[in-house]
């Protein structure tokens, strides 16, 4: 008989028809979170549902995902309405989403991823704000529950581990609408009494009932404060904003206790470790000088301590005559500089001597060359000016034959000036003679 084989479409074609044919499986309620949302160009919803334990792929086409009232985001709790079918291309099985509504345990959880990444943006978990815990405080202050199991652990825990710290309790609320304003008020409160460290605690539960702690409020009271504060909010799992903007996340409400405490028996433990450990030291330190000691008490030089003084004074000597060496060698080397030094003074005195000795000659043949010329033009310009008198002298008008005369002793020079009787002085060239005017 022939095996008849089947095509791998014809297969998927079947499984599609057999799916396809069951009512159950075409409207369907099915919750879940999304994850690898893509929102295609074409106005398709690609996204992948999963839950703790499984996941399924989904898809919703654009005629009906435009009819969604919110934008879908990874994260997201949602509820669906859907048909189940198979993709026969690619042999897979998917839904084929109809409708799509928010789930309130997405909600939350967006608001959460959006604050922290809102918060870290603004440095509000940033390591270089934390503040050390102490090591060894002198009191504790612990904001939980009263009574609850968490407070319980953390009071045991730190009893336990240090003994000598004191523990305060502050009751507030850790659940339940607007629980997170008294947890900030008394919080504030707390952070102006001056403890070492404040513990802040509840145990488990879901996001709902963690929420409080979720609040930006409190986170930014949380920054603001000056005493380091441990965070045991929850279980390992259980991760809060008041969690990340502590300065240290402990998984539980005891792990916190045991942040804020050394343990009286490890630091027992641990000195007497450290008393082991110097006390062998010291022996082998001991032994060790002992035979350093040994050695050196062997020394031929404590032997025969002469020779150490017989070696030091020869090298006293040695360093002596070194010394006595390097002054003589420094003496003769800077009396050869200074005459060295004296010889090119004397050197360049003498230059500097005849150098100026020739300017001043130099000077003196071209001051007497300038008082010759001076001289000779002062003659000239005399010679001149004594022709020019000459030219002009009364005596060469007499000469002439010219005659000067006087009336008292004042010259005439019009016969206005002269009236009959009047004795005047004629003064010729060789002399003076008397005369009345007619």
């Amino acid at each position: 008989m022939e095996k008849k084989y089947l095509t791998v479409s014809a297969l998927n074609r079947y499984l599609k028809a057999r799916i396809d044919a069951d009512e159950q499986l075409q409207k369907i309620l099915i919750k879940g979170e999304i994850s690898n949302f893509k929102h295609h160009s074409s106005g398709h919803l690609y996204f992948t549902l999963k839950d703790e334990y499984s996941r399924i792929n989904a898809v919703m086409f654009a005629s009906k995902a435009k009819k969604i009232p919110f934008k879908l985001e990874n994260g997201m709790k949602v509820l669906i309405q859907a048909s189940v079918s198979v993709y026969d291309v690619a042999g897979t099985y998917q839904l084929y989403v109809d409708n799509i509504e928010q789930d309130g345990l997405g909600n939350l959880f967006l608001r959460y991823e959006q604050l922290k990444k809102q918060l870290l943006l603004e440095g509000l978990f940033d390591l270089d704000h934390k503040s050390k815990i102490p090591k060894f405080p002198s009191k504790i202050a612990v904001l939980s529950a009263y009574p609850s199991a968490a407070l319980a652990d953390i009071v045991r825990t730190i009893k336990l581990r240090f003994p000598v710290v004191r523990v305060i309790v502050f009751p507030i609320p850790v659940q339940g609408k607007d629980a997170y304003l008294q947890i900030m008020k008394t919080l504030s409160y707390v952070d102006s009494l001056g403890f070492s460290t404040i513990i802040i605690a509840r145990g488990g539960g879901s996001l709902e009932d963690l929420w409080n702690f979720n609040e930006e409020a409190l986170a930014r009271t949380i920054y603001s404060c000056k005493t380091p504060i441990i965070s045991g909010v929850g279980h390992e799992v259980d991760f809060t904003i008041c969690d990340l903007v502590s300065d240290y996340r402990a998984a539980t409400p005891t792990a916190a206790a045991i942040k804020a405490t050394p343990d009286l028996v490890e630091l027992q433990q641990n000195v007497n470790n450290l008393q082991y450990t110097l006390n062998t030291l010291m022996k082998q330190k001991i032994a060790l000088n002992k035979q350093a000691l040994t050695k050196i008490k062997s020394f031929y030089l404590f032997k025969n301590p002469d020779k150490l003084f017989e070696d030091k004074k020869a090298k006293v000597d040695y360093l002596y005559d070194r010394l006595n060496d390097v002054f003589a060698y420094n003496l003769t080397n800077q009396s050869n500089k200074m005459k060295h030094l004296i010889q090119s003074f004397e050197h360049q005195t003498n230059l500097f001597t005849i150098t100026q000795q020739n300017h001043i000659n130099l000077m003196m043949q071209a001051m007497q060359q300038l008082m010759k010329q001076k001289i000779q033009s002062d003659q000239e310009k005399f010679y001149f000016t004594l022709s020019k008198l000459n030219t002009l002298s009364p005596l060469k008008t007499l000469e002439r034959g010219y005659a000067i005369i006087l009336k008292d002793e004042k010259l005439i020079s019009s016969s206005l000036d002269l009236k009959s009787g009047d004795k005047v002085e004629i003064k010729m060239k060789d002399g003076m003679k008397n005369a009345i005017i007619e």
